[in-house]
């Protein structure tokens, strides 16, 4: 790998869905048509399509499935690994789940709450819906 090489993935492309990761949670935004997506860092492990995961908020944990995936070098990737800046999109999560906010007299999702929050595998947590 050169100075400004891409970094290793995989060797056989494949990995295991239930294998243990962490993301740690930059920031949160919505997709029209799409729903909430998490950006930030992927501190450990790899994170795959399907994986089951939890939203760890506070004292909070919510249960979720990664849904889709997003890189800036690949649109659709299959995996994220440790040290990839990317996005998820967690299936199973509802906005009415996650912290609200009023704004303009409507409740909104705080994002700021959200910030630093950690998204795990479910093994990695040690716990089971």
């Amino acid at each position: 790998m050169g100075l400004f090489g891409k970094k290793p993935k995989p060797l056989d492309g494949t990995v295991d869905p239930a294998a243990p990761f962490v993301f740690r949670v930059g920031d949160v935004f919505t997709i029209t048509g799409k729903g909430r997506v998490f950006t930030g860092t992927v501190e450990s492990g790899s994170v795959a399509v399907n994986a089951p995961a939890t939203l760890l908020v506070g004292d909070r944990i919510l249960f979720g499935k990664v849904k889709r995936l997003e890189s800036r070098r690949d649109r659709n990737p299959v995996v994220l690994i440790a040290g990839d800046v990317g996005a998820i999109e967690l299936e199973g999560i509802d906005t009415n789940d996650l912290p609200l906010r009023v704004y303009g007299g409507q409740m909104i999702v705080d994002t700021g709450a959200l910030m630093g929050a950690v998204i795990r595998s479910r093994q990695s947590s040690g716990v089971t819906p």
